[in-house]
C-alpha cells in the first residue's frame, strides 16, 4: 500500500510540474501514467490491464466461487481460516472471500506478498500466502491461509496454495472476460444505432446526440459534448453541435469560441491539433474564462480531443467533463477513440461522399472486430471446450483479417515442432487438421514468436514452404508468462497484411491465452480432486468410482476381479514414537515398494490414513494372494525401509462372485484384512469360496 501511495504521489507532483510548463503532450502522457498507476490499485471499479481487458467489480457468482475456494483451501491445508484479499481503489487490501477477522500482522504480511509478488509464510508459521498474478503480470491481490498455532509449512503446502492462487486468478480473469463481452455488446448495439442514423441521413445534431448518449452510457459519470469548427472572417470558431447532458447555460457559454489558446480546453485542442487534459478547471489557465460557469454546474476536470478529417484537417472537438478533479482513465481513451471515429463518419457525411465511403469501410471493419471479439470472449467466458474455442478463434482470425487460412498452433515443450489445435480455411484452401504435427522453418514466424511477445508480419518469396500462402501474420499465445503457441493467418489474394492487423490478432491471442489458462487450471483441479497429495496415489473418491466400474465390467464380460486391502501394522505406534513426519515417510516408502509390484492397468489407492487398496482386473483371488505375498517379501527386503523402523503389512484379498456388488466385494476384503490383523499380522488372508487361506510370516497354517 505504501509503494502504491508513493507512486501515486510522485506522479501527481510531476503532473503539477509539467502543467506549470503548459506542455500538453507530456501532460497527456503523465495523466495516462497516473491513471494507470491508480488503476493498478483500483479493483473495486474498473482496472485496465496491460493488454486492455478491464477487471470488472466482483459479481455474485465470482464471490461464491472464491468463497468455495477459500473453504476448500482451509480444509485441504488443515488450517483455521483462508481468505482472498484484492487491492482496492486506495492501494490497500479489501476482503473478497473468506472470513473477515484479520490482525494487523496478517494484513502487513499480505501487503508484503502483494509487493514482492511471491509466495511465502510468516516467521512464526501462522500465515502462508501466495499472490494472485494475472496473465499480463499484474498483481491483483493474494490468497492466504492462517492457523492459530505455529507450524512448519511443507513444500507441498506451498505448491498447493500457489495452485489455489492461480485458480482464484483464473476466476477473476473469467469474470473480466464476461464483463468485456457484455460491454462490447452494449457498445456494438449503440454503434449500430448511430450507423443507422448516419445511413438514414438523419440531421447531424440528432446523430451526434445519439452518439454522445451511447458514450455516456458506456462510461457512467462522464458528460460529453461535440463542437464543430466553423470558418469565419476573423478566424475559425467552434460551434456547439451536441451535448445531451450538459446544461444549456453552459453549452451557450462555450458556443462560438475562437480557436486559440486561452479560450478553453476545446479551443486549445483544436488550435494545437492534439488532446488537451485539464485536471482542475478552477486552477488551469486554459479554462480561466469558464471557471464560474463550470463550478456552477459541478464540472471540475475535462479532456478534449480534436476530431481530424481523413485529409488532416480539424473538423471539431470531442470533450469529456468530470464531476471531480482527477486524471482520465485508460477506459476513457477507449470511449474517445471509438466515439471520434463515429463522429468523424457523421460529420464527413455532410462534407463529402468520398470521405463517407472511406469512413464507412473503417466502421464496418471496427464492427467486424467487435463482433469477432465478442464471439470469442463469450465462448471463453462460458468455459467452453478448448478444442471448440480453438476452432472458433482460427475461424474468426481468418475471416476478420480476410485470410485464406487461420490456425491456432501449440509449441512443443521440447523440440521445434508444433501441433495444430484449431484450423480454418476457405472452400478452395487445403489446411492442416487438428492434431497434425509439423516442423517449421528455423527462421520462420514460429521461431520468432518462441522468443518474442509481439505480433509479427512476414511475406516470403514463391517456393517450397510448409504453408503455400506467401503472406503471414501471427501473434503469440502467452500462458503463465511463457509462449504456449501462436495464432496465424495466411493469404495470397489480398497481398501483405497491414500494420493495423497487428492489434486485431493480438486481441484474439490474448483471449486464447485466457482459454488455455482456464483449461489448465480445470485440469489441475480435476487431478487434485482424485489424487492423494502425500503419496500421489488415487484417493478414496477415485477408488470408489473405479471399483464400481470394474465390478460392472467383470459381470458384463464374465471376467475375474480381485480386491486387495493393505494395512501397515502398528502404524499408530510409528507415528507416536517417531512423529508424524516419519510416519509420512514410511507411508511414502511403502507406496513406492507396492507400486513396483503393481501391474499396468491395476489401481493402487490410499483409502484411509494407513490403509491402501488395490484393484486387480482379470485376476482371481488366489493369483491376487500370490501378488500380495510378493509385496510382503518386497517390504521385508527393503533395507532402507526396515533399517529405520521394522515395517510389516497385513493384507486381505477377496475375489468378486457372481452378481456381487462392489460394496459386498469391499466388505469381504475388509473381513479378510480383519482376520489377517487378528491372526498375528504380517500376513495375507484370502476370502475364498472355501475356508480362508493365509500366507506370510505371521500366518497360522
Amino acid at each position: 500500500m505504501q509503494l502504491v501511495c508513493r507512486v501515486r504521489s510522485r506522479i501527481e507532483r510531476r503532473l503539477r510540474t509539467y502543467k506549470a510548463f503548459n506542455d500538453p503532450a507530456r501532460l497527456l502522457k503523465l495523466a495516462l501514467e497516473a491513471s494507470d498507476a491508480v488503476a493498478v490499485a483500483d479493483r473495486s471499479t474498473m482496472r485496465p490491464t496491460a493488454r486492455g481487458i478491464p477487471l470488472a467489480p466482483l459479481d455474485v457468482h465470482a464471490t461464491a466461487a472464491l468463497d468455495r475456494l477459500t473453504r476448500w483451501a482451509a480444509r485441504a491445508l488443515r488450517a483455521q481460516d483462508a481468505f482472498v484479499l484484492l487491492v482496492d481503489c486506495r492501494g490497500g487490501l479489501e476482503t473478497s472471500a473468506g472470513e473477515a477477522l484479520r490482525s494487523p500482522d496478517t494484513l502487513a504480511h499480505c501487503e508484503a506478498i502483494v509487493e514482492s509478488a511471491s509466495a511465502h509464510a510468516t516467521d512464526d508459521g501462522a500465515v502462508l500466502g501466495a499472490p494472485l498474478i494475472d496473465s499480463t503480470g499484474c498483481v491483483l491481490g493474494c490468497l492466504c491461509v492462517t492457523d492459530t498455532r505455529p507450524r512448519a509449512w511443507s513444500a507441498h503446502d506451498h505448491e498447493l496454495v500457489c495452485e489455489l492462487a492461480r485458480s482464484a486468478t483464473t476466476e477473476l480473469e473469467l469474470r473480466t472476460t464476461r464483463a468485456m463481452a457484455d460491454r462490447e455488446k452494449r457498445w456494438s448495439d449503440g454503434q449500430a444505432a448511430v450507423l443507422e442514423s448516419i445511413a438514414a441521413r438523419a440531421p447531424l445534431r440528432a446523430t451526434l446526440t445519439t452518439l454522445l448518449q451511447v458514450a455516456e452510457a458506456h462510461a457512467p459519470g462522464m458528460l460529453t459534448s461535440v463542437l464543430l469548427v466553423e470558418h469565419a472572417r476573423g478566424g475559425d470558431v467552434l460551434r456547439h453541435a451536441a451535448g445531451p447532458s450538459l446544461p444549456r447555460s453552459f453549452t451557450s457559454r462555450v458556443d462560438r469560441i475562437a480557436v486559440r489558446d486561452g479560450h478553453g480546453m476545446c479551443a486549445a485542442a483544436a488550435h494545437r491539433r492534439e488532446p488537451v487534459i485539464v485536471l482542475d478547471i478552477a486552477t488551469d489557465p486554459l479554462t480561466a474564462p469558464f471557471v464560474q460557469i463550470a463550478a456552477a454546474h459541478g464540472l471540475h476536470a475535462g479532456w478534449s480531443t480534436p476530431i481530424m478529417s481523413g485529409g488532416g484537417g480539424v473538423l471539431g472537438t470531442f470533450a469529456l467533463y468530470y464531476g471531480s478533479t482527477r486524471p482520465p482513465k485508460p477506459s476513457d481513451e477507449i470511449v474517445i477513440e471509438r466515439s471520434i471515429h463515429l463522429a468523424r463518419l457523421a460529420i464527413e457525411q455532410v462534407h463529402g461522399a468520398d470521405a463517407l465511403r472511406r469512413s464507412a469501410t473503417q466502421a464496418r471493419t471496427l464492427a467486424r472486430d467487435q463482433t469477432a471479439l465478442q464471439r470469442v470472449a463469450t465462448a471463453v467466458a462460458a468455459e467452453s471446450d478448448p478444442a471448440s474455442v480453438f476452432e472458433l478463434i482460427a475461424g474468426q482470425v481468418g475471416q476478420l483479417l480476410r485470410a485464406d487460412a487461420g490456425y491456432v498452433l501449440r509449441f512443443a515443450a521440447d523440440g521445434d515442432e508444433f501441433t495444430t489445435m484449431g484450423s480454418w480455411g476457405r472452400a478452395d484452401t487445403n489446411v492442416l487438421e487438428p492434431g497434425e504435427v509439423r516442423i517449421p522453418a528455423p527462421d520462420g514466424l514460429c521461431a520468432q514468436l518462441r522468443r518474442g511477445r509481439g505480433a509479427r508480419r512476414r511475406s516470403v518469396p514463391a517456393g517450397e514452404h510448409l504453408f503455400p500462402q506467401l503472406h503471414r501474420i501471427a501473434a503469440p499465445i502467452v500462458v503463465e508468462r511463457t509462449p504456449w503457441g501462436m495464432i496465424v493467418a495466411l493469404r495470397d489474394r489480398r497481398g501483405a497484411f497491414a500494420r493495423d492487423d497487428d492489434k486485431r490478432i493480438v486481441r484474439l491471442a490474448q483471449l486464447a491465452s485466457v482459454a488455455v489458462a482456464n483449461a489448465r487450471v480445470r485440469e489441475r483441479l480435476a487431478t487434485q480432486a482424485l489424487t492423494d497429495p502425500l503419496t500421489g496415489l488415487a484417493n478414496r473418491r477415485a477408488f470408489d468410482r473405479r471399483l464400481i466400474e470394474e465390478t460392472e465390467r467383470a459381470h458384463r464380460h464374465g471376467r475375474e476381479l480381485s480386491l486387495m486391502l493393505v494395512d501397515i501394522d502398528h502404524f499408530k505406534a510409528i507415528n507416536d514414537r517417531l512423529g508424524h513426519a516419519a510416519g509420512d515417510r514410511v507411508l511414502a516408502d511403502v507406496t513406492r515398494d507396492l507400486r513396483a509390484a503393481t501391474r499396468l492397468g491395476d489401481l493402487l489407492a490410499r483409502v484411509g490414513g494407513d490403509e491402501l487398496a488395490m484393484i486387480l482386473a482379470d485376476c482371481g483371488s488366489r493369483q491376487a494372494a500370490d501378488v500380495a505375498g510378493r509385496m510382503l517379501l518386497a517390504i521385508g527386503a527393503d533395507v532402507e525401509l526396515g533399517g529405520r523402523q521394522p515395517v510389516t503389512l497385513s493384507i486381505g484379498v477377496a475375489g468378486v462372485r457372481p452378481r456381487q456388488s462392489a460394496d459386498e466385494l469391499l466388505r469381504r476384503a475388509d473381513q479378510a484384512l480383519y482376520r489377517a490383523k487378528n491372526g498375528g499380522r504380517n500376513q495375507v488372508v484370502a476370502d475364498d469360496e472355501g475356508p480362508a487361506s493365509a500366507v506370510g510370516p505371521g500366518a497360522r497354517r
